[in-house]
């Protein structure tokens, strides 16, 4: 496997014709306990100690493992309805989206539940409550921003979960979405949004300011930064594309049905290591340069 993906990655560097980073190749998986029953996963995040999560729709969701991918606890049971978006803020604290539950919940390491914002199996708007949120990212001064896929919509909130704006709506013009699907964010504060549905990435600053769309390589289902790229998944087609940080150029693709069965949201450690979570896969996938 680890040479078919390499081999398939130069051919496309080749076809770009584009001088990019060093292809990534396959590390093998995370291994997950055998007494855990892994349903899709959907998310894998990692925290500034390189510890890894993941968020899979099996019985118990949240899982935890340590830098060296040893097993160390996993929690969760009977909280979700439609687990989604997994993210680590500055503080090592876990927030998860439900999107079948509409909520957002805010976890410490050991897995005790720290708050939950929206209300439980109960769609909405305004602002205290969510209709399907998909993801959500951290800005340098710890706000979030979720992507609230149901109300096409991103919401700004402070740490705490105060609300502090919104934008966006259903629809095909820039600064609207079909699917607020996924998030990333720069060292710039510069908010991705892959508009899941539009077959786009919508570019913002953080007060919603429409900066450009990027377009070229299908639907968005999960992003990341790696460097001076944006690296996203279109688990559609079972690939991963690398787009260029100044222009949205997009310099290599690789995967196939195979190698990766529906990327979805992705992670990087302070390694290099890309964490990859497959949705048909039930697997979270390493890669490396």
């Amino acid at each position: 496997m680890r040479m078919i993906l390499k081999a398939m990655t130069i051919i496309a560097l080749y076809c770009a014709g584009a001088a990019a980073a060093e292809p990534f190749t396959s590390e093998g998986f995370v291994k997950f306990p055998a007494e855990i029953v892994v349903g899709a996963v959907s998310a894998v995040a990692v925290d500034k100690e390189d510890n890894v999560y993941v968020l899979q729709r099996g019985k118990v969701p949240l899982l935890m493992f340590d830098k060296d991918g040893m097993f160390i606890r996993a929690w969760g049971e009977g909280l979700f309805k439609v687990p989604h978006g997994l993210r680590v803020d500055k503080d090592g604290s876990i927030w998860t989206t439900d999107n079948g539950n509409h909520v957002l919940r805010k976890f410490n390491r050991e897995g005790k539940l720290l708050a939950t914002l929206g209300t439980e199996g109960k769609p909405g708007g305004g602002e205290s409550a969510f209709r399907a949120p998909d993801d959500l990212v951290f800005d340098s001064l710890g706000n979030l921003y979720v992507a609230d896929s149901g109300n096409g919509r991103i919401v700004k909130l402070t740490a705490a979960g105060k609300f502090l704006m919104q934008w966006g709506s259903k629809g095909q013009k820039s600064g609207q979405f079909a699917t607020a699907h996924s998030l990333a964010i720069d060292a710039n504060n510069r908010i991705y949004v892959g508009d899941r549905g539009n077959k786009r990435i919508q570019l913002f600053d953080t007060q919603g300011k429409h900066i450009a769309n990027w377009d070229g390589f299908g639907n968005p289902f999960g992003m990341v930064i790696v460097g001076e790229e944006l690296l996203a998944s279109e688990g559609d087609i079972h690939k991963i594309f690398h787009m260029g940080l100044k222009d949205g150029r997009i310099t290599a693709s690789w995967g196939t049905p195979d190698t990766l069965q529906l990327p979805h949201l992705m992670a990087l450690d302070s390694r290099g290591t890309l964490y990859v979570a497959e949705v048909n896969g039930k697997r979270v996938q390493k890669f490396g340069k």
